[in-house]
């Protein structure tokens, strides 16, 4: 039996538009920052908001703090910025891999810092404790969002916005047609005081930390289920040593079947996931040797969430298509020595104008998706949907029909790695 809905009558009101600038990016992870940045140095005025106080996305609200290498475009400048101040090292005894590719860690502090000096010198304007709430339409054209803060209900004009939420939040608000995703969700946390080398006396690597569980819930010592059997794209019960002596990055298991749109599964997802990271930590310091002194030393600020929204865009492309079939609409690079490459149609949704997408919810076919998601794809597809905005306005023209060498050659130019000829 359904549920009966019922309803109010909000009064007609005026709404304040409280900016009007060249390009708006909705969203400050990797995708959004990259967004901002690669449209800013290509002369864009450009305006940056974030539901957090903070930036960084997942990577510092969710804890994934592991990232196959940032080593193109972008990425690679991430990553100087955050070697020298010691804040990005590599997994030396991890257990995992992307395609061949050895995982790093990065301090999630110094990376929040970074990320707003990034901004700051690109002459990005942001706005943090933001919401986006609607957009503002012409036909089929997008002309900016509408936002909510400690303010009110507020209205930001643009000339191209960048949609880089993740859940495709801004591209549902235009009317692009989308797929919904349930992935395992996963609560992320980190715990100090590990004598690491003492664990790694029983462990070959980190993968040893589920092999243990599933001991200890062989035993009777573990009355809980935290999701052992993984689906695609899901490590389960995991972790890796992080930047810091003594200090690991641990994945409590999966939570399955929820739909990331709805608050109530949500709740339930952030209620759920913290009741196995307190049970998993336990269950280490008790019966794993090593862990006798750690304590956990953080949990994310939200539960991980794999997939929401896959947008519909001009291109879908498939995993082998990505990973070895990239045609001359290239646009988007990830790794330096891996020939991962996204067209841009993947970035241009359908039925809407003006919109570009960034980050996990860019166009592809679901089985692409699980690699899709990872920091280094973000900031790629990031740097290059803020410079196909940026050279869309000097031009006049909507983003769909921009000439992609141009794009192909100021990306670049900025030091992206595009594996094509100039």
């Amino acid at each position: 039996m359904g549920v009966t809905m019922d309803f109010i009558v909000e009064p007609e009101r005026r709404t304040p538009v409280v900016a009007d600038i060249d390009l708006l990016v909705c969203g400050g992870g990797f995708a959004g920052v990259c967004s901002a940045v690669g449209a800013a140095r290509n002369g864009a005025k450009v305006l940056l908001l974030e539901r957090y106080g903070f930036l960084g996305g997942l990577c510092t609200a969710g804890l994934v703090i592991t990232t196959p290498p940032l080593d193109n475009g972008l990425n690679f400048e991430i990553a100087e910025r955050l070697q020298k101040e010691g804040a990005y090292v590599p997994c030396l005894n991890s257990g995992e891999q992307v395609a061949g590719l050895n995982l790093h860690a990065i301090d999630p502090e110094i990376l929040k810092y970074q990320f707003i000096q990034m901004l700051q010198e690109a002459g990005v304007s942001f706005w943090f404790h933001t919401y986006i709430v609607d957009v503002i339409m012409e036909d089929r054209t997008i002309k900016g969002v509408v936002i909510q803060n400690k303010a009110g209900r507020q209205a930001v004009r643009s000339k191209v916005v960048v949609d880089a939420t993740g859940d495709g939040d801004v591209a549902a608000f235009a009317g692009a047609p989308f797929e919904l995703l349930k992935k395992p969700m996963t609560m992320m946390f980190n715990m100090a005081g590990v004598d690491i080398p003492k664990v790694l006396e029983k462990f070959i690597n980190w993968g040893g930390i589920r092999e243990a569980l599933e001991e200890g819930i062989a035993r009777g010592e573990v009355s809980f289920h935290l999701g052992l059997n993984p689906e695609f794209g899901s490590p389960g019960v995991y972790a890796e040593e992080l930047v810091h002596e003594g200090e690991l990055n641990i994945w409590a298991g999966n939570l399955l079947d929820m739909n990331g749109l709805d608050p109530e599964d949500l709740t339930r997802a952030e209620v759920i996931t913290r009741d196995h990271a307190m049970k998993l930590a336990n269950f280490l310091r008790r019966k794993v040797h090593g862990f006798e002194k750690a304590r956990i030393e953080c949990t994310a600020t939200q539960v991980g969430v794999r997939a929401t929204r896959k947008i519909i865009g001009e291109a879908s492309p498939t995993l082998e298509g990505i990973n070895h079939k990239a045609g001359k609409d290239v646009v988007a690079k990830p790794y330096a020595t891996w020939p991962m490459r996204l067209p841009y149609g993947c970035l241009l949704p359908r039925n809407v104008e003006n919109l570009l997408m960034a980050g996990r919810c860019i166009s592809a076919e679901e089985e692409a998706m699980g690699q899709l998601r990872l920091l280094p794809v973000c900031s790629s597809t990031g740097q290059a949907a803020g410079t196909a905005g940026a050279l869309a306005i000097h031009q006049g023209i909507l983003p769909r029909y921009l000439n992609l060498s141009p794009l192909q050659k100021t990306l670049m130019k900025q030091g992206m790695d595009l594996g094509i000829s100039s």
